[in-house]
């Protein structure tokens, strides 16, 4: 059992001194290496994306549920350990497992991260609403492009929080202040919060004390500016938080004052980690991940259905109007990801791999139709929004130029879609001389099942 820290001290009996001696301060660069950073942050992101989807939202009370993350993962390097894998995933649908995402500015002592049994008992009655973590993803995708025209280096950290690397626009828009009015100008219909410091940390602890908007630069010395934050603030597990505020620790500065030794004795990794946050050092570097070229298209059903003939029609008809933008002129489609409102029910989805990549709408619909037929609706379909990504130039298949080979090529892809789609193997055989001298008229041809694969080839006699 780990030993309890007898170095921790209560916050008031620490003096200025003290903390002034025991506070490293984040290492700078010389004068013209420094790097700024700027953090866009889309406060309660889910909720604002489903107070978009249905304004009446607005005026009540509403939590966004979830799986709980691992959000110290980030900062400490430190996979889930051999052993818990199976664990976590067993315990994934637990009822203590689901944690809140987010929730509407009226409830202010419920925080992401938080149980949703905690935050159901200072809450009764509230209303839950289950993630739609497929179109928050879509969403933030939007935005993410957006920004691409502006800035070229972006890390979408998570849905509603990005990093951007603004160093060396100067030259295209002007100091910070212009880059950062461009960036909240490049975002419609959500609520933004901008921040600029030199690291990641930096930067999303301004965006904290930024107006809507608009956006803060964090200058002078970051212990000064981080002494007073509150430790909720931290990206941290909300259990470490519960457990630096049981031990009188609310603010930076009361980490700060702590040696990093007994940080990291007491709360682990994750707590060698808060400590130099709260000092201002963060080393992570910026990772922008390259944006993957995606054609998006959406429908409301007239009344929730779980009707296939309508399931199969609004696919068709979301699959040619995106096969009919710009985009797909001579390209090809090498995945699908379908997302549905369910009535009374947690959001559906499903996503297609093409074996070949899909040029046209008619080939996505065989190949979705057939993962279809094996999938159960969960309830009443309200809408379907329908995304093909993995776009291509090339069809990524090289055809024969002799016609027998080709045909051949064609008629294995048609038996190969089929299997897929029945699950068996398709009832399609071909005549195959055996031994054309017998004088046993069985023995010389024979029914040859066709597969997709030659070492599967049954062999039925003609009787």
């Amino acid at each position: 059992m780990r030993r309890p820290i007898t170095k921790l001290k209560s916050p008031a009996a620490a003096t200025n001194s003290q903390r002034e001696s025991s506070r490293r301060t984040t290492p700078q660069l010389p004068e013209g290496r420094v790097r700024p950073i700027a953090c866009l942050r889309v406060p309660n992101f889910p909720w604002q994306v489903e107070v978009l989807r249905k304004p009446e939202l607005h005026d009540h009370s509403a939590i966004v549920a979830g799986n709980a993350l691992d959000l110290s993962e980030d900062l400490t390097n430190m996979p889930s350990g051999p052993g818990l894998g199976q664990a976590s995933k067993a315990a994934k649908n637990s009822l203590s497992a689901r944690v809140v995402l987010a929730a509407s500015p009226d409830l202010t002592d419920v925080m992401p991260g938080m149980s949703i049994i905690e935050a159901t008992s200072r809450h009764k009655g509230v209303l839950i609403i289950e993630a739609d973590t497929a179109l928050y993803a879509l969403m933030f995708d939007e935005i993410i492009q957006n920004l691409e025209h502006i800035v070229p280096d972006i890390e979408a950290a998570a849905p509603g929080l990005a990093y951007l690397g603004i160093w060396g626009l100067e030259g295209l828009y002007g100091d910070d202040a212009h880059v950062v009015r461009l960036l909240a100008g490049a975002v419609d219909d959500f609520d933004i919060r901008i921040g600029v410091g030199d690291n990641k940390w930096l930067a999303y602890a301004a965006s904290l004390l930024s107006r809507s908007n608009s956006g803060r630069k964090i200058t002078g010395e970051p212990g000064r500016f981080l002494d007073k934050f509150p430790v909720d603030s931290l990206p941290v597990p909300y259990s470490l938080i519960k457990r630096l505020h049981a031990f009188g620790l609310t603010t930076m500065g009361h980490i700060a004052d702590i040696p990093r030794g007994p940080m990291e004795a007491q709360f682990g990794q994750s707590g060698g980690a808060a400590w130099e946050l709260a000092n201002g050092i963060d080393n992570r570097p910026l990772m922008p991940k390259r944006s993957v070229l995606g054609v998006s298209e959406h429908l409301d059903f007239p009344d929730p259905t779980v009707s296939m003939a309508a399931i199969v029609t609004a696919l068709e008809s979301l699959l040619g109007r995106a096969y009919g933008r710009p985009q797909f002129i001579r390209r090809f489609a090498r995945q699908a990801n379908i997302q549905s409102q369910v009535f009374q029910h947690a959001p559906w989805t499903m996503r297609v791999s093409f074996k070949d990549p899909a040029g046209s709408k008619h080939q996505a619909l065989f190949a979705i139709k057939s993962k279809l037929d094996m999938t159960k609706i969960p309830g009443p379909l309200e809408d379907m929004r329908i995304t093909l990504s993995g776009i291509t130039g090339e069809a990524g298949r090289q055809e024969s130029m002799w016609k027998e080979v080709k045909r051949d090529t064609d008629l294995q892809e048609t038996i190969s879609q089929l299997r897929s789609r029945l699950r068996i193997a398709p009832p399609i055989y071909q005549v195959k001389e055996l031994e054309p001298w017998s004088r046993i008229p069985e023995r010389r041809y024979a029914l040859v099942q066709l597969s997709s694969c030659s070492s599967d080839e049954e062999t039925v006699k003609v009787d």
